[in-house]
């Protein structure tokens, strides 16, 4: 068995596995095979050293890593060993010792700088908050402490709360290194909010690392006994722990150091949740004599895609030596199209989707990375329009994110003032003092009275269970309406809502101290450059048709029904420990990739060539590299410099397109030759449209009076247009 067990693994793999005794740093490469080391050697262990899975315990970041590697111990070793391991994330393993500990903690787990008569002891019984309940709790301390939740973010007070946290910072210690105006009203929120958490018997997230440190650290028996049950640990992505989980694995390792921990420093990608690369960088000096173990083989990628990686990932100077290669065949060059603009860009990527679907490829085998979420939009509507099957992953629907619904509710009750769903949305949005009091008594008296929610909002006179104050705050609200009507182009209509509600001034505030509400700024952003670009192409835009075109693209979604096989969108961070045979990576640009507000510093940039490193190797086959000349920004057009990560990659390994040269097996045509009554149009003829500009004929289908002709315009996309009555005019080149 134990021959089968290391028959399937390469030299180094084989090495990792029979290594037992001692710190052992595995540097796993991207698609290196580094899940099947860490459970071939739990099998191992058990199977040849007769270790007891009960003296595992094995450290994952996600449930699906934890579940994998479950499933995969169970094939490995007969009798359901996975029962028995200690297989799970980081937070799952805390919050299993605090249930069994954490009344051992006592007084001393309680905020330091509160009161002795506040402080009660946590039970085995405690509940975990959530992002939303923390975010209430922070309100109602700031309330407590007379500030306004409106001035200090919630969110971004949870944002330092949790990075003290992640270091293992206490209120106190905070409260004397606090360091200017917000970081001193954080300080005084934390150890309120730790106060909070404690009365109603409940952690956060940060908490379950937190206070298991705490308890090994503070009970010196808890600690001992748990160091003899694990006599074998194993940490996956070590990459990615913070401070707080290194003290962790450090405390629960003890004397015996027989510590195995897997990771790759040119994956290290998170350091805005707190994750220290440091804690893979300086394994070697924590752990004396530890055996370092390089996994260089890919058995993911082609080697040029490999080359592409390393040469760009080389230039980092914080990292380990070592470099991808494969067995499989050079492959593909890398291609790299330099796009018109943003709808340039997507409709590349949608024909070469569409085409290399005709060949045959699924959809599910095509992914596409951008950098922030507002990216997504212009992709999402040329894949609508060309009927391609999409999922986004890592969030949600651009069409379906909150400040975007929110606008768009207040443009539809422009439009149409007899939705109440729309008005029920923005009544208080954002807050004007209109309670969920006041809403319900609106709608009680609309029906009462057979009248629309707006009449009664314009009535509210007439509502004696609100009194005059709320009355006021109704009106004031109503007349945002009063100017404005359906008549109206969007981009007024837009402008106008955003002026008179304060809605983006509100985000632009917040987002100094707060990622969220800056990518909610350029989520807004985003918008605006969809509304442009619709009257842009639109030759007769309104409000009505705008909004219907909305409603139509998110419709689209729940029509599809065939979930398996999409290409799916994501941010690069989302793509992280995923794979697939062909890869775009759009907007690499200066400002995208690197992002502009992550260039500042050395270590910045490090993590966001780290960044491009991850989306290279997610690639299997096939890579492409796309970026812009010009990008739609907010209101203006703005030219745009490539990215220095393109530099960075040898000519050699790249097969750059131009805009009017077909990338797809030199030619997208599917045709072998030109019907004869295609109405004088051929492949590669440059032709002028009234509304969507200019563009390059692709493609001429059918016969007849049925002959289509395929054009990839410079600023609309790929359209596909009916010969016969198609006003195309034919221009030089």
């Amino acid at each position: 068995m134990t021959d089968n067990l290391l028959r399937s693994l390469n030299d180094v793999q084989r090495e990792a596995v029979q290594h037992t005794d001692g710190p052992l740093l595995i540097l796993s490469g991207a698609g290196s095979g580094k899940t099947r080391v860490i459970t071939h050697r739990i099998a191992y262990l058990i199977k040849h050293h007769n270790v007891s899975p009960f003296r595992i315990l094995a450290v994952t970041f996600t449930n699906k890593a934890a579940n994998e590697m479950k499933d995969r111990l169970d094939a490995l070793v007969e009798g359901g060993v996975s029962r028995d391991l200690w297989v799970s994330t980081f937070h799952a393993t805390c919050a299993r010792i605090l249930r069994r500990d954490i009344e051992k903690l006592g007084e001393r787990a309680a905020s330091e700088g509160v009161s002795q008569s506040k402080k009660r002891a946590y039970t085995r019984d405690f509940t975990i908050f959530d992002t939303s309940e923390q975010a209430t709790l922070v309100k109602d301390v700031l309330r407590q402490l007379n500030y306004s939740d409106k001035q200090y973010n919630p969110r971004a007070v949870l944002g330092l709360i949790s990075r003290a946290k992640n270091e293992s910072i206490s209120p106190r210690k905070y409260g004397e290194i606090a360091d200017g105006y917000f970081e001193k009203i954080v300080a005084e929120v934390y150890a309120l909010y730790q106060d909070a958490l404690r009365l109603n018997n409940s952690l956060d997230f940060d908490d379950l690392l937190l206070f298991t440190v705490k308890l090994l650290n503070e009970n010196p028996e808890v600690c001992e006994s748990y160091q003899n049950k694990f006599e074998y640990i194993l940490v996956d992505e070590y990459q990615d722990t913070n401070r707080c989980q290194y003290e962790l694995v450090r405390l629960l390792t003890g004397a015996k150091r027989n510590i195995c921990v897997v990771g790759d420093d040119d994956q290290s990608i998170y350091a805005f949740r707190g994750a220290d690369i440091r804690n893979i960088l300086d394994f070697e000096q924590d752990y004396p004599n530890t055996r370092v173990l390089r996994l260089e083989q890919n058995y993911r990628s082609t080697q040029n895609i490999l080359d592409a990686a390393w040469n760009v990932v080389q230039n980092n100077k914080a990292r380990k030596s070592k470099k991808l290669w494969t067995e499989q065949e050079d492959g593909e060059q890398v291609t790299c199209y330099e796009a018109m603009d943003e709808n340039d860009e997507a409709g590349y990527v949608g024909t070469q989707i569409a085409n290399w679907n005709t060949e045959g490829v699924d959809y599910k085998d095509f992914a596409v990375f951008y950098r922030t979420n507002a990216q997504s939009r212009i992709f999402e509507e040329a894949f609508r329009a060309a009927n391609i099957p999409y999922q986004i992953v890592g969030g949600v629907g651009f069409y379906d994110r909150m400040e975007i619904k929110d606008l768009l509710a207040y443009l539809r009750v422009i439009c149409n003032p007899n939705d109440s769903m729309s008005l029920r949305r923005i009544i208080n949005v954002p807050s004007r003092g209109i309670g969920a009091t006041t809403l319900e008594r609106l709608i009680d008296f609309a029906a009462t009275e057979d009248i629309t929610l707006f009449e009664a909002v314009q009535r509210v006179d007439e509502i004696t269970t609100i009194n005059r104050g709320l009355q006021a705050k109704v009106k004031r609200f109503a007349k945002i309406f009063d100017e404005f009507d359906a008549s109206v182009l969007p981009t007024d209509a837009l402008d106008y809502v955003l002026k008179v509600t304060g809605y983006l001034k509100n985000l632009e505030a917040q987002s100094k101290n707060n990622i969220e509400a800056q990518n909610r700024v350029e989520n807004i952003e985003e918008l605006i450059n969809a509304v442009i670009e619709y009257e842009d192409n639109e030759p007769e835009p309104s409000l009505s048709d705008y909004l219907e075109n909305v409603a139509l693209i998110a419709d689209v979604d729940a029509m599809e029904t065939d979930s398996t096989d999409m290409v799916t969108l994501m941010t690069l961070h989302s793509a992280k420990g995923l794979e697939f045979p062909f890869v775009f990576i759009v907007g690499m640009e200066e400002g995208y990739l690197p992002h502009q507000r992550s260039i500042s510093t050395e270590s910045e940039l490090e993590e966001e060539r780290r960044l491009c490193y991850v989306g290279i190797t997610r690639a299997m086959e096939q890579l492409y590299l796309l970026h812009a000349r010009s990008r739609r920004t907010f209101r203006e057009t703005e030219y745009r410099v490539q990215s220095r990560f393109i530099a960075e990659i040898p000519e050699y390994l790249i097969k750059h397109v131009d805009r009017y040269r077909s990338p797809f097996h030199e030619s997208v045509d599917l045709y072998e030759e030109t019907p004869e009554d295609a109405d004088g149009y051929y492949v590669d003829q440059i032709v002028h449209h009234p509304q969507f500009g200019r563009g390059k004929v692709t493609k001429i289908s059918g016969a007849g009076r049925d002959v289509y002709v395929t054009v990839r315009f410079n600023r609309s996309g790929t359209k596909q247009l009916a010969a016969s009555v198609t006003p195309l005019q034919a221009v030089s080149d």
